[in-house]
């Protein structure tokens, strides 16, 4: 009988010594999963600089990589709700790439400085990059300073319905050498779509070379765009925005102004601005102005105007 079980123990223990090894809880969750962040200066910047502003002060004060395991793991990037991220280094020749970004879907605000300081001369022409923050639904507040727009074409923040405030300040074209020819480039001009963002009621665009359409914000308020400094629009055209309520458009050269909205601003800072001969002639005075036929806002724009401005209140100029 002894016999007999032998040959089955045997087997018995073949068996056992084949089964795979190591194949730990069933039930045990998977490893986090990392974030792919395209860009290698834009990871190095999120794990190894203070960009996480965790009091809301708009100061960083630790990074995004929350385990110091050298990875920015998406449950790490869900507890973000500020990042301050300042690009600003001579030494990166190149525009920053924010694929990666959109992972940070609880984000309110962020602030992007710096992400171009170079001119078109120090680096080699290359494909235009657009920024698209349309899955950052959370955002309410959102600044970018400091963008070279040689570099970029367009900055899409269509459908950020919690979008109260917005700066777009300092980013303009830079040239080692300024040409009347380079100057004049279109891509000096940063397209920025707002379709959708229905709670902005805060802009800032001082010292910017854009393309906004402010029919798409009507629901603005304050408006700053001073010292525009060669990225004045055509006309300084504001009929879309019946909210208004504050409008600074200081140390610009304008020709047209259109202020007919329907309402009478609670302030106009217009210090410094005109239209000479040739576009210079140290500002002057505006040649042409709309205005509603409101006797308030007539005299609001009185320090305007002069013998040759035309003043009216129909547009069809």
């Amino acid at each position: 009988m002894k016999r007999s079980l032998l040959p089955l123990l045997l087997l018995l223990l073949l068996i056992i010594s084949c089964e795979p090894e190591n194949l730990g809880d069933p039930h045990q969750e998977p490893p986090p999963r990392g974030i792919d962040i395209t860009d290698d200066y834009l990871k190095q910047v999120l794990i190894s600089t203070y960009c996480n502003d965790t009091n809301n002060d708009n100061i960083g004060d630790r990074n995004v990589d929350l385990n110091n395991d050298g990875e920015i793991q998406r449950t790490e990037a869900e507890l973000i709700e500020a990042l301050v991220i300042d690009f600003f280094n001579p030494e990166i020749k190149e525009s920053v790439n924010l694929t990666g970004i959109e992972n940070f879907v609880n984000l309110r605000r962020l602030t992007l400085s710096g992400l171009s300081i170079f001119s078109v001369e120090q680096t080699p022409k290359t494909e235009l990059l657009s920024y698209d923050l349309t899955d950052l639904k959370n955002l309410e507040y959102l600044e970018v300073n400091v963008l070279t727009t040689n570099h970029y074409k367009a900055l899409d923040l269509s459908g950020l319905t919690n979008l109260k405030e917005l700066k777009l300040i300092n980013n303009r074209p830079y040239y080692l050498g300024y040409t009347e020819e380079n100057i004049k480039l279109p891509v000096n001009f940063l397209d920025v779509n707002l379709a959708g963002t229905n709670s902005l009621t805060k802009l800032d665009i001082s010292n910017s070379f854009l393309n906004i359409d402010f029919c798409q914000i009507p629901s603005l308020k304050e408006l700053k765009m001073s010292h525009l400094n060669g990225g004045e629009p055509e006309t300084f055209d504001f009929h879309c925005l019946t909210s208004l309520e504050w409008l600074d458009i200081s140390e610009n050269l304008i020709k047209t102004l259109i202020l007919k909205n329907s309402s009478v601003l609670h302030t106009l800072i217009a210090e410094d601005i005109g239209y000479g001969e040739e576009g210079f002639a140290n500002y002057p005075y505006i040649e042409q102005i709309c205005i509603d036929d409101i006797p308030e806002e007539f005299e609001q724009i009185a320090t305007l105007r002069d013998e040759n401005t035309v003043v009216v209140t129909d547009c069809g100029f």
